[in-house]
């Protein structure tokens, strides 16, 4: 397929998106509408990989109808063959920025450039001398940088640590993230002027959180899940098998449990879990049907057929099936239930009106 028939079909696709999207109810505005129907998302991810049990196969213009079919659908696309960059999923990207809902001539730090395409759509919406974006990757910038140039894109581009924001172009109307911390970072918070917002993940969801005086903030969670890269990645195991073969052998006494690996793969309680023991972690299922969950202090437990083994500091199972029954309690509530609370010295999640509460972790 030639340069000119890709454009064409990527045009033909990229006006079906936007329309799929506003029809879905991701959105809601016609200027986001516009925004996602202009920028070419193929642009910034030319090549991305399938994930499969045992390859992962490069998807590019070597095979142009599945590249951009793929580019051009609402789904997660993996771009890097290490797993460790992706371009989120339209809808998910198109809530957020509709959530965020800037008005003309606001200035928006974003917090993960990743591909560029995110900061292709709000310089879009906003004039690109308005967006602000940073990453740790210098690579992922300087790639995104050239995309977004080549499309006549200029944002202010820059390589730090996304917990400390960009001072230098502060204050903003508003910040969005695109990785998830643990909470609020207070460098955000100092670098959003009163009025303005936040929209960020947290805890498997997206909070959306309106600035006060004070360095303090309220909000309420969006009803769609959001599983993002966590803001400062937790490093693997530069062992995992070791890891694995450890704890598989490890002696503990065993109990029986009614729970097992699916509550992982619960969406609406993994925000709950998220928010209950933030820390856990899904280590591994292994051919057995042996399944690991580990948290970051070390502790870990171990699900054999109907039973639970567990070590170290803290019992994670017996916290994993408190918050379980505490969810069927509370009649299994979804995300928009849940406010989240930003002080000074302390963030919460709470669910109003029912006593359930729970304290933001500060991570360092």
């Amino acid at each position: 397929m030639s340069g000119v028939l890709i454009e064409r079909q990527a045009e033909k696709l990229r006006q079906q998106l936007a329309k799929d999207l506003a029809a879905d109810g991701a959105v809601t505005s016609e200027a986001w509408k516009a925004a996602f129907a202009a920028v070419p998302r193929h642009v910034f991810v030319p090549r991305f990989y399938r994930q499969t049990p045992n390859e992962q196969p490069a998807v590019d213009e070597s095979t142009p109808d599945a590249w951009l079919k793929g580019v051009y659908s609402d789904q997660l696309l993996v771009v890097s063959p290490d797993v460790k960059s992706s371009s989120t999923v339209p809808s998910l990207m198109a809530a957020m920025l509709e959530a965020l809902d800037p008005p003309d001539g606001h200035r928006i730090l974003e917090i993960g450039t990743g591909t560029g395409y995110n900061a292709a759509l709000l310089s879009h919406r906003l004039g690109d001398s308005n967006v602000v974006s940073v990453d740790i990757a210098a690579d992922l910038v300087k790639d995104a940088q050239t995309r977004l140039a080549s499309i006549g894109y200029r944002p202010t581009l820059g390589i730090g640590d996304g917990a400390e924001g960009w001072a230098s172009g502060a204050l903003y109307d508003g910040i969005i993230a695109t990785c998830a911390p643990n909470r609020v970072p207070d460098a955000w918070l100092d670098q959003t002027r009163p009025g303005g917002r936040i929209v960020t993940p947290i805890a498997t969801g997206v909070a959306v959180v309106d600035i006060k005086p004070g360095r303090r903030g309220e909000g309420q969670f969006l009803p769609v899940s959001a599983f993002f890269m966590p803001l400062r990645p937790t490093p693997r195991p530069a062992d995992l098998g070791s890891q694995i073969a450890d704890i598989t052998s490890a002696v503990a006494p065993t109990r029986p449990t009614d729970l097992d690996d699916k509550v992982w793969f619960d969406g609406d309680f993994r925000f709950v879990l998220a928010a209950a023991l933030p820390g856990l972690r899904f280590l591994s299922k292994l051919p057995t049907g042996v399944t690991i969950f580990t948290h970051l202090d070390g502790s870990w437990a171990r699900l054999d057929n109907g039973t639970v083994a567990q070590g170290g500091d803290q019992q994670i199972w017996n916290a994993v099936e408190a918050a379980y029954e505490q969810w069927n309690d509370l009649s299994r509530p979804k995300r928009d239930l849940f406010s989240i609370s930003v002080e000074p010295e302390s963030q919460h999640i709470r669910l109003e009106g029912r006593g359930v509460e729970w304290v933001l972790p500060r991570v360092p």
